[in-house]
């Protein structure tokens, strides 16, 4: 059910974008502590500005149910981290957005976690 949605301007390979996606899926799992058979992630490239250039920049969505708001600061530091370990992005060229979803509006398998 945590739904990671990376947009970014970084020009990378396919098996590059893969390993980053790997990445964070292996790492919310862990801090969410939710099984990662249920994490989906994704990339979208765009065109890009931050900060008035286009140097490399990062946004992350992360949607999940019952996200625990005490945990937020941790998950911003560990994965910024994982980013810039996997794309050599810094943290100040990623921004976070976080969004706590009620179960009965997230849908899976034909019914929803309500």
């Amino acid at each position: 059910m945590p739904y990671i949605h990376v947009t970014s301007n970084l020009v990378l390979t396919d098996a590059e974008k893969k390993n980053c996606l790997h990445t964070l899926s292996q790492a919310v799992a862990e801090l969410l502590e939710k099984p990662e058979k249920y994490v989906m992630t994704a990339w979208s490239s765009a065109k890009m500005t931050f900060a008035g250039g286009d140097s490399p920049a990062v946004f992350v969505e992360l949607r999940s149910i019952r996200l625990p708001d005490d945990s937020l600061e941790r998950l911003s530091a560990e994965l910024s981290e994982r980013l810039r370990l996997t794309t050599d992005v810094q943290a100040d060229r990623i921004y976070f957005n976080f969004h706590n979803v009620d179960p009965g509006s997230w849908g899976w398998n034909g019914k929803t976690f309500a």
